[in-house]
């Protein structure tokens, strides 16, 4: 339930969140339909704030509307996680070269904190620190801009790891993940811009290959969007 005396746009915007929170963690799982009337009740409010944060989850690529339907939340698809790791590529290149030509040596010392991964090392808590990490390097990168995407769009890898992971049986490889942000947190703090941006580019890859294997032969992917 959302508390309902605050301001419409705080409504508004408190919704959007925890239904964009619960389709990035999969609670919302991909191909689920959604449906406006279910969605009134549990917020018990009116339909408008909750037509205006599916929208918004549409626009993100989120959520899909089913003409007469309702809603679904969207598949994974395969060429557009291809193209997430594409723009993630240039984005974070920008932001850690940002980060080493304006963040003082207290913000980059603070780096040190990801140097060890979770204390347990269950999915949810992998997904959170690696998020954390990833995020703590856009925010600090001195362009407030490029962080808000930054952060937007790693935060929709939060649902493709969760799926990927759980669907292929796979367990999680923390240390190697934890090994390469250390090396990524060692080129960051000797304000080494040529060796940060390869090891954050290999690690993506490393992310990338591991990623789209699982995800080849898992049942909510869209393997034809167009035919939609």
């Amino acid at each position: 339930m959302i508390v309902t005396d605050k301001s419409p746009d705080l409504v508004r915007d408190d919704i959007y969140q925890k239904l964009r929170s619960e389709v990035l963690s999969c609670e919302l799982r991909p191909g689920q339909q959604i449906q406006e009337r279910e969605l009134v009740a549990r917020f018990q409010v009116s339909k408008s704030p909750i037509r205006d944060a599916l929208l918004k989850l549409e626009e993100q690529g989120l959520v899909e509307v089913l003409p007469r339907k309702g809603y679904r939340v969207r598949r994974i698809d395969i060429r557009d996680v291809r193209d997430m790791y594409g723009i993630r590529h240039m984005l974070e290149r920008e932001c850690v070269t940002l980060m080493i030509e304006t963040a003082s040596d207290e913000v980059l010392e603070k780096l040190e904190t990801f140097r060890s991964g979770p204390r347990h090392a269950d999915l949810s808590s992998w997904i959170a620190y690696n998020r954390a990490f990833h995020s703590y390097i856009a925010v600090n990168c001195g362009n407030a801009r490029l962080a808000r995407i930054s952060r937007e769009m790693i935060e929709q890898f939060d649902r493709l790891t969760k799926v990927s992971v759980t669907s292929s049986g796979d367990e999680m490889s923390l240390d190697i993940y934890v090994r390469e942000h250390g090396e990524i947190i060692d080129a960051i703090r000797a304000r080494n811009k040529r060796q940060a941006t390869a090891r954050d580019r290999e690690h993506i890859e490393s992310s990338r290959k591991r990623v789209l294997d699982s995800l080849e032969t898992v049942s909510v992917i869209d393997t034809d969007p167009d035919g939609r």
